[in-house]
Formats: structure tokens, C-alpha cells, sequence
């Protein structure tokens, strides 16, 4: 057996010796189309459209556009949850998009409000289609009946953010109400500030104006990811 097989090598160097000669002569073939077309497996909602207009102009020898930062600011509540949506690059006054209010009945079960708030917070990302999401971070307190409906509500949040590839970005109250008056500023002056950086006027005294200054303070670059 031994013997037998210490012959066979000479025999294989040969035949592979031979074959790297003949691979030497193939001439690289290199192919017409660069750009092959694909289809994105697992992609986040919230880049398809991106992505798929990426492919598209690197196939017409284009360059193509890509949009300013938006950032979705969110206000966290069980009964009155404020959003808001600016974009704008850093160098550059961002511009709103839009802002509002999820509002869920206080006399529906706990999981039915949660997935009100779920199923809204989808369609706003749809729609608007953020690139990062800013949210409030409260401060908790065991001792506060609503503490409980509070951490489910962030767990949401957070859930849905991750689903459409969202990156968060935590802020807490005090940082973005220094971002533009002092940390016990109160909403009416929070109002004022906002009123005045987006040319907005008579903004109600709810979340959602909190929500728009939670969005600029993470546009600024405050927060923790």
C-alpha cells in the first residue's frame, strides 16, 4: 500500500504541474456590467428606496443624490406620545418636516394602547423615512404608578427603531432644554425657542413641541447612542 501510493504522487505533481502552465495562457475576462442586479435580503425599510436608487444611478454612470440627515424626535407617553420630524445638513438651518401627537384612550388595555402607538410610530417612519431617531430618556422612578407603562412604551420605541434600521439616540430632558434656554426651562419658554429657530407660530403647550426640540438637540449633535 505504501509503496504504491509514494508512486501516485509523482503522477499528481506532474498533472498539476501541467495544469497551473495551462491556466497561465487563459486570457482575464472581465465583465461588461458592473453592477449586477440584486435583491436585498433582511434590509431595513427605511433604506430600500435608498438603495435601490443607489444601484439605479451607479447603472447610469451618475452620482447619486443623498438626502440631508432627517431626525425624528419623539416626546414619550402612554396617553400623549409627541413627534416631530426635521432634516437638514449640520452646516445648514434644518428645516421641519412636520410634528404631531400619538394619543391612545386611557380606558383601553395596556397592550391595545402599545400597539396604537407601534402601528403609528410605522406609518410616521414610512412616510417620512428618518435616518436616526431621537428620544427623550426620562428619568425613572420606582414609586411613580406610571413608571411601568413608561419603560413598556420605550421598549417600543425602541423596537420599532430597530426594525426600520433606525439608529437612536437617547437625550435627556435637561440636556435638550439647555440646547436652547437653561435645564428648568418651562414649556412656555421651550415654545418661544422653537417658534423662533423654525419661523413657526402659535404652537400649542403639548409634547410635540418638546418632540421638535428633542429632534434639534440631537441635529446638534447632543445625546448618547
Amino acid at each position: 500500500m505504501f509503496d504504491n501510493y509514494s508512486l501516485l504522487i509523482p503522477v499528481y505533481t506532474r498533472i498539476m504541474s501541467k495544469s497551473s502552465r495551462s491556466l497561465k495562457n487563459l486570457i482575464p475576462q472581465r465583465t461588461q456590467w458592473h453592477h449586477l442586479p440584486t435583491k436585498a435580503i433582511r434590509v431595513p425599510e427605511c433604506f430600500v428606496k435608498e438603495i435601490e436608487s443607489y444601484a439605479i444611478a451607479l447603472d447610469q454612470n451618475s452620482r447619486p443624490t443623498i438626502d440631508s440627515p432627517r431626525w425624528l424626535g419623539i416626546k414619550p407617553s402612554i396617553s400623549r406620545l409627541g413627534w416631530a420630524v426635521i432634516e437638514g445638513e449640520t452646516t445648514e438651518e434644518p428645516n421641519m418636516n412636520n410634528f404631531g401627537l400619538i394619543e391612545t384612550n386611557s380606558h383601553n388595555p395596556l397592550p391595545s394602547r402599545l400597539g396604537e402607538i407601534e402601528a403609528d410610530l410605522r406609518e410616521i417612519i414610512q412616510e417620512y423615512q428618518p435616518t436616526h431617531i431621537a428620544i427623550e430618556q426620562p428619568f425613572i422612578k420606582a414609586e411613580y404608578p406610571s413608571t411601568t407603562k413608561l419603560l413598556q412604551v420605550l421598549g417600543v420605541l425602541n423596537l420599532v427603531a430597530y426594525r426600520h434600521g433606525c439608529r437612536t439616540t437617547l437625550i435627556y430632558p435637561a440636556t435638550w432644554k439647555s440646547n436652547l434656554d437653561s435645564p428648568k426651562a418651562e414649556r412656555e419658554d421651550i415654545n418661544a425657542k422653537v417658534e423662533e429657530l423654525f419661523d413657526l407660530q402659535n404652537l400649542p403647550l403639548n409634547p410635540e413641541v418638546d418632540a421638535i426640540a428633542i429632534a434639534y438637540a440631537a441635529w446638534c449633535g447632543l445625546g448618547q447612542t
